[in-house]
């Protein structure tokens, strides 16, 4: 895969002596000599540089570390052949290798680990993650090594890999993300921390993540969080960019089933402490109903994105100070020739970060967003057409402090989000009676304070040594304001929308307990809270007293929620065995809603209305099961999700069951990926070719995936190909409006970087 190039770890001496003498010296040693090593760090398995390695000198004050193309340059003066230079780094096996040693190896092989090392043995530039700020709960990292050039379409095609993750994909290409059974509405999805949830409808759709500038992904699970928003019900998904790229440029194809094609161009630079990146990607796909063939769905995209990262230096010991920019513009346009649908969107968002320190403060970090969602939207049915264009403008802004106190840690963050939405609803009928609101002017203001408490200790047992203690309290006001509405009915009444002002106090408290000894590690949590969730404002336009006359109900009643889960995590590590380690994780959790949100329908009517409901319960168990192989080189995995679902009209079209048997191969530069999957039967309500919904039940589905992937060098450039295979073994008899939507799909990608 990667040719040996003598010239990417090299002795240079600092005087000119024939190269004899050179020869002789560099097998003796080299007293009174500047030598200059040079090399590249890399994974053992899968052969992707490593950033951020300590590389040291032992016995001296001489170091270095990797960047991110994994290089790193180390100079030491009168240096001797036998001298020792350690590599360390928290995911891998530390590595002792002599400067004669490093003159005969064109890389530098890290062996990857089951068990991180402690983090005090590096000191690593990362970022720590969200979850470390918040309360202590479940969460998966998905790093981009598990994602890169895979072939995964976008966000949410990588995410459906999880055995607690459900995505819904919807005709007009639109994805959304369900947690644990929940809601698309009740998972919060962040970038970099800022939230990117729509205020109207406050869901999120992954198909605008496109994957090739993205770290990492981490996903909290459960509702237990206090920093990121009450409304996260089900989860949070944090998607982390890369700061730094090991490419100048990078491009891409990729072709696959309905015509599709999409490519992408990203482009990185850094100017001194200053990194600069920008990345477009367009692509569409044309597909035809299986009952109507001579009519086409068709979609296109383009997306932009752009980012500034400036690293200022600190005044003191305590890291340096970050400033960073990112915007997004991205565009779609979907048409149904069959219903005589579209949908144009545009959906704009930029913001600013800091993180650092002013003055004598530091731990700070302060961002500032502004998103901008434009949407034009025509549905029909066989009694209604509906024209509906949305116009949402939102400000977020965010300020947290950090302080450390010995054993405690503290947390305090103010949080404010303004939204406006200018929202018309042009509806032309036959038969019906016309209700509900035509056009109006609505506004949301929320004011968040969370303070978060941490108390770390020693338990005095030799096996489980630590406890983490947590707490949280979160105060919200919120309130929505509804202008210039215009009702279909008779202008004379009085609106059935009113103004709101909601507050409401949320308490959360967890326990951790943490026990690591050299091949075995043990953690478990417990945590308890409660959360409240407001109606969007699509659901305060189509709550029941808005759309009819014959209730009494003129609004939604904020959702709570009250949740308790267990969790453990169990890993052992046994080293050079043909079984290099395992682990083990479960976790058992309840949701408790009042006054849940639930969406219904009315005959010929294309849109969804909400109202609702007294109670409702989520109750389930997750677990997964791992076994790596040969030093890490396979990774063998099974997970299981059960649930216990009160309500199905409430969580439509979520299965109660799902299954996931996954095998990871990374071997000298090659990838392979095989997940196979079964999730339980769906119910919920379907549009159907009359423009009417229906209760449809989907039958269980099991089925394949396949992508298989690897890197060439060419040179000083690397070019890759990936092609992967989605549900292989068929199974595309259930129809969606008549479009398959469990039908086998390919898609095959190449690319090159420089």
């Amino acid at each position: 895969m990667f040719p040996i190039a003598p010239d990417r770890i090299r002795l240079r001496s600092a005087a000119c002596v024939p190269g004899f003498l050179l020869l002789i010296a560099l097998h003796g040693t080299l007293h009174a000599q500047s030598v200059l090593l040079q090399g590249t760090v890399r994974d053992r398995n899968s052969y992707r540089p490593i950033q951020d390695v300590n590389i040291s000198l032992t016995g001296s004050s001489i170091g270095t570390s990797t960047d991110v193309t994994g290089t790193f340059s180390l100079r030491i003066d009168h240096a001797d052949a036998d001298q020792t230079i350690v590599f360390r780094h928290i995911a891998y096996d530390t590595l002792s290798l002599t400067v004669k040693m490093l003159q005969g190896s064109p890389d530098v092989l890290l062996q990857p680990r089951i068990i991180p090392m402690q983090s005090a043995e590096i000191t690593s530039a990362r970022k720590e993650g969200i979850a470390a700020r918040d309360l202590p709960q479940r969460v998966e990292t998905i790093e981009a090594r598990e994602f890169d050039v895979r072939g995964y379409v976008d966000a949410g095609d990588l995410l459906r890999t999880d055995h607690s993750i459900q995505i819904t994909e919807e005709p007009s290409g639109r994805k959304t993300v369900s947690i644990r059974g929940g809601n698309a509405d009740e998972v919060i999805v962040l970038y970099n921390g800022v939230r990117l949830n729509s205020t109207y409808s406050n869901a999120f759709d992954l198909s605008l993540i496109e994957l090739s500038d993205i770290e990492r992904f981490e996903i909290i699970k459960g509702s237990n969080t206090a920093l990121y928003g009450s409304e996260a019900f089900s989860g949070v998904i944090n998607i982390v960019p890369k700061q730094d790229r090991d490419y100048t440029i990078r491009a891409h194809q990729q072709i696959g089933s309905y015509d599709s094609g999409i490519w992408g161009l990203q482009l990185f630079r850094r100017f001194g402490q200053v990194t600069g990146s920008y990345g477009i990607r367009s692509g569409g796909m044309t597909r035809a109903y299986a009952d109507f063939p001579e009519a086409a769905l068709t979609n296109s995209s383009v997306h932009h994105n752009a980012h500034l990262n400036w690293t200022l230096p600190a005044q003191d010991d305590s890291g340096p100070n970050v400033l960073t920019t990112y915007w997004r513009l991205a565009t779609q346009a979907f048409e149904n020739q069959r219903d005589v649908e579209r949908l144009d969107d545009r959906n704009h968002v930029a913001s600013i970060q800091y993180s650092g320190g002013i003055g004598p403060v530091h731990g700070l970090t302060l961002s500032a967003s502004y998103s901008a969602l434009d949407q034009e939207l025509q549905l029909t049915g066989n009694e209604l057409s509906v024209d509906r264009i949305v116009d949402e403008d939102g400000l977020q802004m965010h300020a947290e402090k950090d302080w450390m106190l010995g054993m405690a840690d503290l947390r305090f963050a103010y949080q404010l989000g303004h939204a406006a939405l200018d929202f018309s609803d042009t509806q032309r009928n036959v038969r019906r009676q016309t209700l509900g609101v035509e056009s109006a002017v609505l506004s949301r203001t929320r004011h968040g304070l969370i303070a978060i408490g941490k108390l770390h200790g020693e338990t005095g047992s030799s096996f489980l040594q630590t406890f983490d203690f947590d707490m949280s309290l979160r105060q919200d006001f919120v309130r929505d304001t509804h202008d210039d509405t215009i009702l279909r009915s008779d202008p004379a009444e009085p609106s059935p929308a009113r103004d709101h002002s909601w507050d409401h106090t949320l308490f959360k408290f967890a326990v951790n307990l943490k026990g690591v000894q050299d091949d075995l590690l043990l953690d478990v949590f417990l945590s308890y809270g409660s959360n409240i969730k407001y109606p969007s404002l699509l659901q305060q336009i189509n709550a029941p007293g808005v759309i009819s006359t014959e209730t009494t109900a003129a609004s939604l009643e904020p959702e709570t929620n009250r949740s308790v889960e267990i969790g453990v995590t169990l890993l052992r590590e046994v080293p050079h065995r043909a079984v290099t380690g395992w682990e083990i994780t479960g976790s058992f959790f309840q949701n408790s809603y009042t006054n849940k949100f639930r969406s219904w329908s009315s005959a010929g009517v294309p849109v969804l209305f909400f109202d609702n409901v007294d109670n409702a319960q989520i109750s389930g168990f997750e677990g997964s099961a791992g076994i790596y192989l040969f030093e890490k080189k396979i990774l063998t995995e099974a997970g299981l999700s059960l649930y216990a679902i009160s309500d199905q009209a409430a969580f439509p079209f979520k299965s109660a069951a799902k299954r996931t048997l996954s095998m990871k191969l990374d071997h000298e530069g090659y990838a392979l990926h095989l997940l196979y999957f079964s999730e339980g039967e769906q119910i919920g309500l379907l549009r159907q070719s009359n423009g009417e919904f229906a209760e449809v039940e989907l039958p269980g589905f099991a089925n394949l995936d396949i992508h298989a992937s690897t890197y060439v060098a060419i040179g000083k450039a690397q070019a890759f190909i990936n092609v992967s295979l989605r549900n292989v073994l068929g199974g595309g008899d259930v129809l969606l409006s008549g479009l398959a939507i469990r039908d086998r799909r390919y898609y095959v990608t190449v690319g090159i970087q420089y």
